[in-house]
């Protein structure tokens, strides 16, 4: 089941080292479809994930077993 962009009702804005961009964007991309993620700022590693809201617990534990620090709006993981 493909996702449209009408389908992700959901944000967070989540911060990591800048170095760890891409890294980051690898692990989640291997997640297929799970969250669209825009870099916002990439000199403070600063990125914006839209995904289903059904995909929410899922992507929160994700992000909180990456193996680099992610800061999420609100809080760390």
């Amino acid at each position: 089941m493909s996702k449209n962009i009408q389908d992700l009702d959901a944000t967070l804005v989540c911060q990591v080292e800048p170095g760890d961009i891409d890294l980051f964007n690898k692990l989640l991309e291997g997640y297929d479809n799970l969250a669209m993620i825009t870099t916002v700022d990439s000199t403070l590693g600063r990125m914006v994930l839209r995904f289903a809201d059904t995909a929410r617990k899922d992507l929160l534990a994700i992000l909180h077993c990456m193996p680099i620090p992610v800061s999420i709006e609100g809080g760390c993981l």
